[in-house]
């Protein structure tokens, strides 16, 4: 059995070294796939109580400033000043905790409902 360049020489299909290599292999894998699950159940989830926090905030801030600003033009409009400007907070404002409302149910629905996670006992 004489092997050209580029050939390779016939071996047998079953190795001891590369079963066990690859079963060395496996087990790293394996414990690497392990730490990687642990990893992203620790991590804090993409929808946090933070974002929430900031969502509802805009939301409420936005209805009483564009209330405001209709409150503000209607004065300039009718010169009413300064119950244009109120009326407009006033409405901005009772819109705003109605969409925080809103906003805060829409949130909710999507955690009820859910089960636990089982727990594995060893």
């Amino acid at each position: 059995m004489s092997t050209d360049k580029g050939q390779m020489p016939d071996r047998p299909a079953s190795n001891h070294s590369d079963e066990a290599a690859l079963k060395a292999l496996s087990e790293k894998l394996d414990a690497k796939r392990r730490a990687r699950e642990e990893f992203e159940n620790k991590r804090p989830k993409a929808n946090s109580n933070l974002g929430k926090g900031i969502q509802y905030a805009s939301e409420f801030s936005a209805a009483v400033l564009i209330g405001a600003a209709l409150g503000y033009g209607a004065d300039k409009l009718f010169k009413s000043s300064p119950w244009g400007l109120l009326v407009g907070l006033i409405l901005g404002f009772a819109a705003g905790v109605l969409n925080v409302i809103r906003a805060a149910k829409e949130g909710m629905q999507g955690d009820l409902g859910q089960d636990l996670p089982e727990i594995e006992e060893d």
